[in-house]
């Protein structure tokens, strides 16, 4: 009998400002070269949905309560060295104020603005999808 180890699963978050301002992160990163922007993202623990780990993930890493308005269908990614499923969540804040938590820095940026960033392989595809919508 073979074990298999569950697919990881990522939620993400497209958390979208009064403004229309979007929110990114820049992860802690020991490497220079690592130090490259994503939308905030975290695993999807086996026994709870992809809605409900988006709205752990805002609150326990940024500090804050989101409205999820829509969720993207998920795709596959290869993610911290592994292939996994990601589900991107466009969202708003219900309460709070962002606060860095796990990441080195955040930032509030208008969607034209986001080419100015260097995302991460898995947060690329969906800024230059936002940029094109």
């Amino acid at each position: 009998m073979s074990l298999r180890r569950a697919r990881l699963r990522f939620a993400a978050a497209i958390i979208e400002r009064h403004d229309s301002h979007l929110l990114i992160a820049r992860p802690v990163s020991i490497r220079e070269e690592g130090r490259v922007w994503q939308f905030p993202r975290g695993k999807v623990n086996p026994d709870e949905s992809p809605e409900a780990a988006m709205r752990r993930i805002a609150r326990s890493d940024l500090g804050v309560e989101v409205e999820i308005v829509v969720g993207q269908p998920p795709f596959m990614a290869h993610v911290d060295g592994d292939d996994a499923e990601v589900r991107y969540f466009f969202c708003g804040i219900n309460a709070g104020d962002p606060r860095p938590g796990p990441y080195e820095e955040l930032r509030w940026v208008s969607k034209g603005h986001l080419r100015e960033y260097d995302f991460d392989a898995v947060s690329e595809p969906v800024a230059t999808w936002l940029l094109e919508s």
